[in-house]
């Protein structure tokens, strides 16, 4: 067996992180970099990328679980950046996260014929990562302002977020109603709160403040009320994390899958499953060519490796993409090692005896020498819609090791 390396860089994201105040704006995948915007746009690739069969996204197991579009703009703009190839360097940072999370609000439902003065939003939390580093977090909140309602536009409204427990008063924002005569996302920075007052519920009590004179409004004429709003218009939390660990899918998939259920999905399958799922294990034999081994003749050197979730069925728990391109390497590494392969000095002595006394020494490991991440969208234990990049899912190009 063979050791593999990874000797390249990963793709890391970049989000600006911003205090909270009435004149600031929130981080978004919109505006976190204007360059990336335009590159985009500009680019006839994108046509093709959003209508392809990878964008296709097929609902969780659970009804109830569907990503927020905010949750599809940010897996789309990064899954298109690496498609397209775009320097790592790029998008490196100080202050990168690489794993975002949406919390949908699971608060209950206010009566639709009473004022609603106040308006509580509680999120589930407990699933985020205690070791984490939380690099931003924002209050996504859904509102459409009733065309009944004006007021002068001189009466500010302060949007004021208060303690669920002692009602503490923790930040406010200006509300400019000019600006909401349509159906839009006010997005709150709440980094701060949220260090401060993080558990496994995450509480939050909005109110709208009229200043001249102070009351309070009926948050249903700016659109805050929750009754009746589909799964897609409920508040969101989204906190932006960052890990020092390397994480893989298995421990993802161990998190949010029981081994009960993958045998209890073999069971519902009935006979023939075993067979027809090494014929599958097969297939790639004969598209890819030969497996690793003496027989192989051709040097070492990137193959393809097309890789199919549902196949693996993990599709009942990632979103996207539903497939992509790993590839692999294969082939022999015999004397004399060329130098496109990047032997390793100890590869090179290694070929060198292997090529002196074969039956004493076995040769190098054709394996990959670089790496490079992808971008998943998926929902965890918690079924939270969750995006990540996880590391050294694409082989980039192979060497002798």
């Amino acid at each position: 067996r063979c050791g593999f390396l990874s000797a390249g860089e990963n793709l890391t994201m970049v989000f600006t992180l911003k205090e909270w105040g009435a004149n600031s704006k929130a981080f978004s995948v919109k505006n976190m970099s204007n360059t990336v915007a335009e590159f985009l746009d500009a680019s006839e690739y994108l046509k093709d990328f959003h209508s392809s069969s990878s964008l296709n996204f097929r609902r969780a197991s659970k009804e109830s679980v569907q990503p927020h579009d905010y949750m599809l703009s940010i897996y789309k703009t990064f899954s298109t950046a690496e498609k397209l190839g775009l320097n790592a360097s790029f998008f490196s940072s100080s202050k990168a996260a690489n794993t975002v999370t949406s919390f949908v609000d699971s608060g209950q439902d206010d009566l639709p014929l009473s004022p609603l003065r106040r308006q509580q939003y509680l999120f589930d939390v407990s699933s985020l990562p205690k070791k984490a580093e939380v690099l931003g977090t924002e209050l996504r909140i859904y509102t459409k302002v009733s065309g009944n309602f004006q007021i002068p536009e001189t009466d500010p409204i302060d949007i004021q977020l208060l303690s669920c427990h002692d009602k503490q008063l923790l930040g406010s924002k200006t509300l400019d109603l000019q600006d909401s005569s349509g159906p839009t996302w006010k997005v709150l920075d709440v980094l701060k709160i949220f260090k401060e007052h993080r558990g496994k519920r995450f509480c939050l009590e909005l109110r709208a403040v009229l200043d001249k004179p102070e009351r309070e409004l009926d948050l249903h004429h700016l659109g805050l009320h929750r009754h009746g709003r589909p799964q897609l218009k409920k508040a969101i939390l989204v906190v932006f994390t960052r890990s020092k660990m390397r994480q893989n899918l298995f421990s993802e998939r161990r998190e949010g899958r029981a081994l009960l259920d993958l045998h209890m999905r073999t069971k519902e399958r009935g006979p023939g499953t075993t067979a027809s799922r090494k014929r599958r294990r097969a297939a790639p034999r004969s598209r890819h060519g030969k497996r690793h081994g003496r027989r192989s003749k051709s040097r070492c050197s990137k193959k393809p490796l097309h890789v199919n979730f549902r196949e693996l069925g993990w599709d009942d728990w990632i979103i996207a993409p539903l497939d992509y391109e790993a590839y692999h390497c294969e082939g022999v590494c015999d004397f004399p090692l060329r130098s496109h392969l990047e032997p390793t000095n100890h590869a090179i002595i290694q070929t060198l005896m292997n090529s002196m006394n074969p039956s004493n020494m076995p040769p190098s490991c054709c394996a990959p020498s670089k790496l490079s991440p992808i971008s998943i969208l998926y929902i965890d234990s918690g079924n939270n819609v969750v995006y990540k990049q996880y590391e050294d899912m694409v082989v980039e190009s192979c060497g002798c090791r």
